[in-house]
């Protein structure tokens, strides 16, 4: 006898196939995200070559360049210190501000000084009103060998790069914009609450001396400091890899440039 094939366990099976593929695919993508998870941007970054040419610095532009602490890894709510200066910045005027935040987590200073030559970066940097970054700490501990095993020479070989590669940046920056501020964040140690951190402290005094001195020499040019921010208590503002600022410690950066920029006004981020 020939049994015939009942339609609703077919339709059945089908669906349920249909399901496994489906929860098989998202299972493989999730483990993907998981192991190679994607930098999030604290803003999105402008993709149209002709949309720098249509922002003049009076409309007031922020730009951001450097690496993971100008992108604002470590903050949960993607913004970092540079969108904090931004909601201060619109409170203060009661105007928009234009953010642009090139910064790539990882980037070192040889990638940045690269990165100041191609002509979207020039364009903006042109336009911009206020232009902020973050260097240095990539060069230093990959430089060095790390916290628990630093090689002087090396670092010293890193720290000479590092210089050159400062003086590539802000001459590229002052060259296409000789009137706006340039804020540069100075580095922290945060491996301060760890064996070796009068070694790994002494390394970065050096570091922020040569960064205070090469800045010392292009006009308005600011070094803000950070060293401070995180010496006494590193673990209450840093991110859970122990390296990159928390909200809290990307709020502590967003006030000491916020004063810096304006020191009337107090620091005040708590614009949303």
């Amino acid at each position: 006898m020939k049994i015939k094939p009942n339609p609703v366990w077919f339709l059945v099976s089908m669906i349920s196939c249909a399901a496994l593929l489906l929860f098989a695919g998202g299972f493989v993508l999730g483990v993907k995200e998981v192991l190679s998870p994607p930098d999030a941007p604290a803003v999105p970054a402008t993709t149209s070559k002709q949309e720098p040419t249509r922002v003049t610095v009076g409309n007031g532009l922020l730009v951001g360049l450097g690496d993971s602490l100008t992108r604002g890894t470590g903050d949960l709510s993607g913004k970092g210190y540079i969108g904090y200066v931004r909601d201060a910045l619109e409170k203060q005027t009661r105007h928009p501000v234009g953010l642009v935040n090139l910064a790539v987590k990882g980037q070192t200073s040889t990638q940045l000084a690269q990165q100041t030559d191609e002509p979207r970066v020039r364009q903006l940097v042109r336009s911009a009103s206020w232009i902020t970054f973050t260097i240095g700490g990539n060069d230093l501990f990959r430089g060095s060998g790390g916290p628990e095993r630093i090689n002087t020479d090396a670092s010293e070989q890193a720290l000479r790069l590092y210089e050159r590669n400062l003086r590539h940046i802000l001459d590229n920056i002052r060259k296409h914009n000789p009137n706006a501020p340039v804020f540069v964040f100075g580095l922290y140690n945060p491996f301060g609450d760890l064996a070796g951190k009068d070694q790994t402290s002494r390394l970065i005094w050096e570091w922020n001396n040569t960064l205070q001195r090469v800045a010392n020499q292009y006009p308005r040019v600011v070094v803000v400091p950070t060293f401070d921010l995180f010496q006494l208590n590193p673990g209450r503002y840093l991110y859970t890899d122990h390296f990159h600022p928390n909200s809290d410690g990307y709020r502590l950066m967003a006030q000491r440039l916020i004063q810096v920029m304006n020191p009337s006004s107090g620091g005040d981020t708590h614009a949303q």
